[in-house]
């Protein structure tokens, strides 16, 4: 059976027939210009111009045949859109702070260094962070800056001798130009022609035994300087298959599905002892897992985000991404939360599947899981992961509310905490509830309210204690927020996104930029040092994820709807789309 047919044999699974023809779009039922992608032009500053990157081809939406998952947001005062509005244009104003003194000091490399400013390139030189702001760009409507950018985008070139992380190479290049070329009206052939040629020079790092590609790889000599490749590297379905559909080269969407189904059928004999908890790292010659810990943050993340993430983008086509996700979060939930008596936070650890133990640490890079468990909720109708997703996310913001500057730290350690249990963690969030001592509440009323005013920040509990306590500008907890309250609808959400913008600019603003926090339990902005408390590091994820987070956070709801695109791993929106067969 050739490559082909292997995303085909995916597509309606219950036909299970072994078809040659690659499914295409339903091109009847979508337009590539939706009338939801458009910025929110009645606060677009005077940095637009009328050569607009939006709303170019207004024809009829993308309608889902999945279940809803947005709330059903009503009309908001005119008090309430002002504050909505001013917050917008706080985070634009950041952003572009950002993005100035980056052109000024980096263009074309991949980072400025906001203290020195100087830079850095650990993404092959090749502006990570000129591309990974285009698509914050377009959803801004900052249309002259998005234009200016371009001229530096036609410079890069995609050939290097020396090593590049390929899945870094994707989602940051890779997925910032196609979102970036859907966001602005698929006017600019640039974008998808300089995706394409990224593609093509990734493309033979795929060639292995197993078609797993290596972590580490020279595009020039061809050679991995790696025999493995982290589980969460293999998140790259949501770039390939949307260069495939705007190039119709199909051997992207076909390279990317065969990773699916090599990882499908792993078993015991491979080093996968739980199903749906795949351990971190992958031999990519053997296919055998080379240790036992399933990780949820470092190094493992993506690879669940994207099972969800992928059965979205192709709007339910490919249920075999359905059934692998729901597998992993059925045992995520009997095997790897963790909750402490009398209190609403669930952490999520490390989880050694060989032992069966779990460990007690958490980074900052899981606080992506209430938002995949919240949109997964909605997808599937599990109302529990919706429960939990607020719990979790709750452990993330009980780290941004106890620590001296109010930002998160990067990995801390719990204690005293008991493995999840529905029916404990319900009766302990109702008794909160009635306690009146609950951050949150599952049922109470949702008000958009210019005067609301979250609950005072308490004292972290003593069973959390902080081991790393940098703050690297991530955007995890940011991207759950605005996912959080695209779902439920609660203000509360915002309100804790507002929290961490102004630590933010208080903690993290530089001359240039923004810089990474190297304790965030060591408040030296209160003095008016807070260069001392900070680190030369300005990674590309601000512009692509963290200001973007926060600006959509402030949007109206029909900006970059969750019912018509999906988020890569790095911020970037993609459209969702039907995928059908094609007589």
């Amino acid at each position: 059976m050739g490559l082909e047919s292997l995303i085909v044999d995916h597509i309606d699974q219950d036909e299970l027939q072994h078809k040659q023809k690659l499914p295409d779009l339903d091109r009847d039922s979508h337009s590539d210009t939706d009338t939801t992608t458009s910025n929110d032009n009645s606060n677009s500053n005077s940095n637009s111009n009328s050569n607009s990157n939006s709303n170019s081809n207004k024809q009829q939406p993308f309608q889902s045949h999945l279940p809803r998952i947005q709330f059903d947001f009503g009309p908001e005062s005119q008090d309430y859109t002002l504050l909505r509005q001013g917050r917008q244009e706080a985070v634009k104003t950041a952003f572009l702070h950002g993005w100035n003194g980056y052109k000024k000091y980096a263009m074309g490399h991949d980072e400025l260094k906001p203290l020195t400013n100087s830079t850095n390139n650990p993404f092959g030189h090749w502006g990570a962070t000129l591309i990974d702001s285009l698509s914050t760009m377009s959803i801004m409507g900052l249309d002259k800056e998005f234009l200016d950018a371009l001229p530096e985008v036609q410079k890069v070139d995609f050939q290097l001798d020396g090593n590049i992380i390929v899945f870094e190479a994707i989602i940051r290049y890779m997925g910032g130009l196609l979102s970036a070329y859907e966001l602005s009206g698929q006017q600019h052939d640039l974008l998808i022609q300089k995706a394409h040629q990224l593609g093509k020079t990734l493309s033979p790092s795929f060639n292995t035994p197993t078609g797993l590609f290596p972590h580490q790889w020279n595009p020039s000599s061809h050679g991995p300087p790696d025999k493995g490749v982290l589980v969460a590297d293999l998140s790259m379905h949501l770039e390939l298959f949307t260069l495939s559909y705007h190039t119709k080269d199909w051997s992207f969407a076909t390279k990317a599905q065969a990773i699916t189904n090599f990882m499908e059928k792993m078993d015991v004999e491979h080093g996968l002892h739980i199903p749906g908890l795949y351990p971190t790292g992958i031999n990519i010659y053997t296919g055998q897992f080379t240790d036992g810990v399933c990780r949820l943050g470092a190094m493992g993340d993506s690879w669940f985000e994207y099972l969800l993430k992928h059965y979205l983008l192709v709007d339910g086509t490919m249920t075999q991404y359905s059934r692998m996700y729901l597998e992993s979060t059925d045992a995520i939930k009997k095997h790897v939360l963790s909750h402490i008596p009398g209190n609403d936070m669930i952490f999520v650890p490390p989880f050694d599947t060989l032992s069966k133990s779990k460990h007690i640490t958490m980074d900052h890079l899981s606080c992506f899981v209430p938002g995949m468990l919240a949109l997964g909720s909605k997808t599937f109708d599990v109302p529990e992961d919706l429960m939990i997703a607020k719990g979790t996310l709750e452990a993330c913001m009980h780290l941004y509310r106890t620590s001296d500057t109010g930002l998160g730290a990067e990995m801390w350690s719990f204690t005293g905490a008991e493995p999840y249990d529905r029916l404990v963690y319900q009766d302990t969030v109702n008794q909160l509830d009635n306690n009146n001592n609950k951050p949150f509440s599952q049922q109470r009323p949702i008000h958009h309210d210019p005067d609301y005013k979250l609950p005072p920040r308490p004292s972290r509990v003593d069973q959390v204690r902080v081991i790393d306590g940098k703050y690297h500008l991530r955007p995890e907890t940011l991207e759950s927020l605005f996912v959080l309250y695209r779902i439920t609808g609660d203000q509360k959400y915002q309100e804790y996104g507002w929290e961490i913008f102004k630590a933010i600019e208080k903690h993290c603003k530089t001359s240039s930029g923004y810089a990474a926090v190297s304790n965030v339990d060591r408040n030296t902005a209160d003095s008016g040092q807070a260069h001392e408390n900070q680190m030369d590091s300005m990674e590309s994820f601000l512009f692509a994820e963290t200001f973007k987070y926060l600006y959509l956070l402030f949007s109206p709801p029909d900006v970059i709807s969750l019912d018509h695109y999906v988020f890569n791993t790095e911020g970037h929106p993609m459209r969702r789309r039907h995928w059908t067969r094609k007589d």
